[in-house]
């Protein structure tokens, strides 16, 4: 997948259901003070400002400076102790311009997509309701993951790591004169595309990403395959 041939329009799409989805799971707020395993500083309700946040400042020109996750604190930390409703309402409104915005300024702020679904993955997992794991949006998701896993693998030198699932193989990094190469194979799982997701988003212990079928040692590039540290727990979803 390259940024050119991804259509902004169906990510926006692709947004919407997604968003759509969180809020059919989100009836009220008996689910309010949950913590969020995969993101344990946060609340479900934490997690719900974020994804009004992160949309709501974009739309008004809020862009994040040097410090990405000082401005990802704050539009948490400004609504809390409201309630679910009144966060996915917000969400609601924003939602057709964020839509807009997204088409327009493609690769700038489509990748958020991946973003809102891989939340809402955690979301399911928090509160007991998993689904939706093969919908277009983890297919859509999945590409823009792989974009990142290539673009982290490079940036943490010689290596290469070879994914193969049911939908085919694909690699990710450079060849160098230290490469340490290793496959992994999710061909015979029919949710291989999702885990896939999972596991690239550092949604696995250090114990289940060890027992993934790998061929070579993972652990030779792991600064590249992850973005975040891998929870100290296994995540059971």
């Amino acid at each position: 997948m390259s940024t050119g041939t991804i259509d902004w329009e169906e990510c926006a799409a692709e947004y919407e259901a997604a968003r759509v989805r969180v809020t059919a799971l989100l009836p009220d707020d008996r689910h309010r003070d949950t913590v969020v395993s995969s993101c344990p500083d946060w609340t479900v309700a934490d997690l719900c400002a974020h994804l009004a946040g992160v949309s709501g400042a974009l739309v008004v020109g809020d862009l994040p400076g040097a410090d990405v996750q000082a401005w990802v604190d704050g539009q948490v930390a400004t609504r809390r102790g409201r309630s679910i409703a009144s966060l996915l309402d917000e969400w609601a409104t924003i939602t057709p311009a964020f839509q807009q915005l997204m088409v327009s300024q493609g690769g700038r702020i489509a990748g958020l997509l991946y973003d809102i679904v891989v939340h809402e993955h955690d979301l399911r997992g928090a509160i007991g309701q998993p689904g939706a794991r093969e919908s277009r949006g983890v297919v859509l998701s999945l590409g823009f993951g792989r974009l990142a896993l290539h673009s982290d693998m490079k940036r943490a030198g010689p290596g290469v790591v070879e994914v193969v699932s049911a939908d085919g193989s694909w690699r990710a990094g450079e060849a160098g004169e230290r490469d340490a190469e290793v496959r992994l194979d999710l061909s015979d799982r029919a949710d291989g595309t999702w885990e896939l997701l999972r596991l690239l988003g550092s949604r696995r212990s250090r114990s289940q990403v060890a027992a993934y079928p790998w061929q070579g040692d993972w652990t030779a590039i792991e600064t590249g395959l992850f973005h975040m540290p891998l929870p100290a727990a296994d995540l059971i979803e």
